[in-house]
């Protein structure tokens, strides 16, 4: 195929959006009814169920009704939807009707070739010409525009690494770096085209790359580091040590794994002569169900604890949004106040613990947050309660009675709670749990650093209690933290790895507690 790249001002690939808006008709015919984008798909879909095409007449069709696919984007689109669909039969028909026209091709277009040669790679190995245009657009596409497009460089990067070009894909790789973050697919992508190629040592470089970018392996890294293992070793011993490398990984990483390469792990241990079952764990003792071992609490050494408690400032409080709802001063004050009265056993988020029961009054929030703060008390438990200064008018006899027996700390009515809550925590020390239901989840985010964002997870399962309204005298339940860590481990010699199930990836009957799905994790345990 020729190749032939249109100007910059025509470099836009458009999809199939849902707005209307008017086409020239021909002159021949008289103007369609109003219709939408959804006419244009609906002819389209009918068309390709044929086995041969007039891909003229269809272009004419479709441009005669009302939609989003136009003069310019029609090739672009038309290979997106094709592919979409998998119809490589209808694709393979369009790109022979490209060729013979010979002319310029859109941006647009040579990304839906880019994707389609990919995507007919999996099911067969490409011909010549497919190959022969991925390397003459990889060429092209840099003498021409030297940096490209984010989009362009994905689909140019699993082009690439459909015929094998894996130092071209790495070229690629890098590109996005310089201005963006690959996808999880690219990193997989290049990563299973190395193993594929016996790359395992360039294999290894990539993956902790992916990691660091926070894009952990999808299955079809997975899937070629488990078929570079079979394929390289016989001996069961040795295939053992190397499928052990992977459970490692995925422990190191705190990775949770899908279903689909939850089976083929479970189907390479089995065949080396392992118990390798589904299973759950335990919620209150964290048991699996299958050996009956139980999962380790990974409590944070103290090392890991001043690290996290050193970083906990600057990289949350500080580089965080406190600032737009509180003032410096208040936050100084604040410091000030846990460095002379602490440390504590427990600091309460007194409006969270409030409205956890639905509160519908002023009485109905005190009278929970009383409930809690004897629930501690009664624990020989120091208790600081954290909360905003309108809390002091609600019933005044419980909040009177609850700040005679606890220190307090009230912040003005627009600060944030959450921040204060895991300052006073941190900085009072390694054994100070927290109440509260928020999941905090914002402020992980914020932690940029994935190591820091994996000790706050740890210390949050080990340290965070809940509650949850129920129909009891008191309307609610306390949940401890949890006395195992729920990720990942190897626990004397069997390894327990988290799945997302089928129930998991579509939302189904989970109650989202904090504490992740215990009822989806593989035990592999040696006979």
């Amino acid at each position: 195929m020729t190749s032939m790249f249109c100007n910059t001002a025509r470099l836009a690939h458009f999809g199939l959006g849902r707005t209307c808006r008017f086409v020239y008709k021909s002159a021949v015919k008289e103007p369609a009814p109003i219709k939408c984008v959804s006419s244009q798909i609906a002819y389209l879909e009918s068309e390709l169920e044929k086995s041969s095409f007039n891909w003229n007449e269809l272009k004419k069709n479709i441009l005669f009704e009302r939609g989003n696919i136009n003069e310019k984007n029609f090739e672009g689109v038309l290979l997106k939807f094709m592919v979409q669909r998998k119809k490589f039969d209808a694709a393979n028909s369009f790109v022979c009707y490209i060729n013979k026209k010979n002319e310029e091709l859109s941006l647009g277009a040579i990304n839906g070739l880019l994707m389609l040669y990919y995507e007919m790679s999996k099911e067969n190995k490409l011909i010549d010409e497919g190959k022969t245009f991925i390397l003459k657009t990889y060429r092209d596409l840099y003498k021409k525009y030297k940096v490209l497009d984010y989009t362009t460089s994905e689909k140019l990067l699993h082009a690439l690494c459909c015929i094998g070009e894996w130092e071209k894909a790495l070229k690629v790789l890098d590109e996005i770096n310089l201005s963006s973050v690959p996808s999880h697919s690219a990193y997989s992508t290049v990563i299973a085209t190395l193993l594929k190629l016996n790359k395992k040592k360039k294999s290894m470089e990539i993956i902790e790359k992916s990691i660091l970018a926070r894009r952990p392996l999808q299955d079809d890294a997975y899937d070629a580091w488990i078929d570079y293992i079979l394929r390289k070793y016989k001996d069961k011993k040795i295939i053992e040590k190397y499928a052990d490398e992977i459970c490692l990984h995925i422990i190191n990483t705190y990775s949770t794994i899908s279903e689909i390469t939850a089976n083929k792990i479970k189907d390479l241990y089995s065949s080396l002569g392992w118990k390798a079952n589904y299973t759950k764990i335990t919620k209150y003792n964290g048991r699996c169900q299958s050996c009956s071992k139980t999962l380790d609490c990974l409590k944070l050494s103290d090392e890991e604890f001043k690290t996290l408690q050193s970083n906990i400032k600057d990289k949350l409080i500080i580089g965080s949004d406190l600032f737009l709802k509180t003032s410096p001063q208040e936050l100084e004050k604040f410091l000030n106040f846990i460095e002379k009265t602490g440390p504590y056993d427990i600091i309460l988020d007194a409006l969270n613990v409030s409205y956890s029961i639905g509160m519908h009054s002023q009485a109905t929030g005190a009278k929970a947050l009383h409930i809690v703060v004897e629930y501690f008390l009664n624990q020989n438990k120091k208790v600081l309660i954290l909360g905003r200064k309108h809390i002091l008018t609600w019933k005044k006899n419980l909040i009177g009675d609850m700040l005679s027996k606890t220190s307090s700390f009230f912040t003005d009515n627009l600060s944030q709670d959450d921040p204060y809550i895991i300052t006073a925590a941190i900085f009072s020390g390694s054994h100070t749990d927290i109440v509260s239901k928020d999941l905090l989840r914002g402020h992980i985010f914020k932690l940029q650093d994935e190591y820091l964002r994996i000790l706050f997870k740890r210390w949050q399962w080990q340290h965070q209690w809940m509650l949850f309204k129920t129909n009891n005298k008191h309307g609610l339940r306390i949940q401890p933290p949890l006395v195992f860590t729920p990720c990942p481990q190897k626990n004397n010699n069997s390894w327990h790895l988290p799945y997302k199930g089928e129930d998991e990836e579509l939302g189904l009957n989970i109650v989202n507690d904090g504490t992740p799905n215990l009822n989806n994790w593989l035990c592999l345990t040696p006979n």
